[in-house]
């Protein structure tokens, strides 16, 4: 069965997550490094699963609250470096959940339309489905 995509939200925080307004989309890309084991003489390639990685984007209207809850947040957790926990809800109660590392955050202020914000997640550990 099909998902709505208007049930999906980013969230901040472990055990009471605070949604980030303003997020109009957000995408995961899961990556396993694959590592060749082929020897000489055999026809076909071989490999062994190697390590893995994440990274995340997101995008939307930029609002930023006082409330350090929202994109204020992820905005003071890149201007230090900071660690954050974030949840990616695919809808309601079904989400991909992880530490990550805040590695780009991008504004637009175009004259013809709203103020835009764009940020992008490295993985910093393991990304779980629950």
């Amino acid at each position: 069965m099909a998902i709505a995509g208007k049930s999906g939200k980013l969230a901040l925080g472990n055990d009471n997550p605070a949604t980030v307004v303003g997020i109009k989309n957000w995408s995961i890309d899961l990556s396993l490094d694959t590592l060749e084991t082929t020897a000489l003489g055999e026809d076909w390639k071989s490999y062994i699963a190697g390590l893995k990685e994440w990274t995340a984007s997101a995008d939307g209207d930029f609002n930023i609250h006082d409330d350090q809850t929202g994109q204020a947040a992820l905005q003071e957790a890149y201007l230090n470096g900071t660690v954050v926990d974030v949840k990616f809800y695919v809808d309601g109660t079904h989400y991909y959940g992880g530490k990550a590392i805040i590695s780009s955050l991008s504004i637009e202020d175009p004259v013809d339309d709203v103020v835009s914000v764009s940020i992008e997640f490295t993985g910093n550990g393991a990304i779980s489905f629950n």
